[in-house]
């Protein structure tokens, strides 16, 4: 398969366990979008052919963004007295 040359493709199946599973070449794979834990959309079509689509495929999960959405949402919240102390002292040991 040249660079962009998608347009007719024959995969293989595979065994996955109980199942079979279909390998996407990677170049595929990167058009549509897809990363690890993506779900693809089969639909058959009125002329029994099927449509392979990636709805809203998932984004690559970014730490540094999670962490600064985080931190924003720490420093939104008010500061309120521990709880420590008083779970200790009603702590029935």
């Amino acid at each position: 398969m040249g660079a962009n040359d998608l347009t007719k493709l024959e995969l293989s199946v595979g065994r996955w366990g109980n199942s079979l599973a279909v390998r996407l070449p990677a170049e595929l794979a990167r058009e549509l979008g897809l990363t690890e834990g993506s779900t693809l959309h089969v639909e058959r079509n009125a002329d029994q052919s099927f449509t392979l689509s990636a709805r809203g495929a998932r984004k690559p999960f970014d730490k540094a963004a999670w962490q600064a959405q985080a931190r924003a949402h720490l420093a939104s919240m008010p500061p309120s007295e521990s709880v420590i102390r008083d779970m200790r002292d009603g702590a029935r040991y």
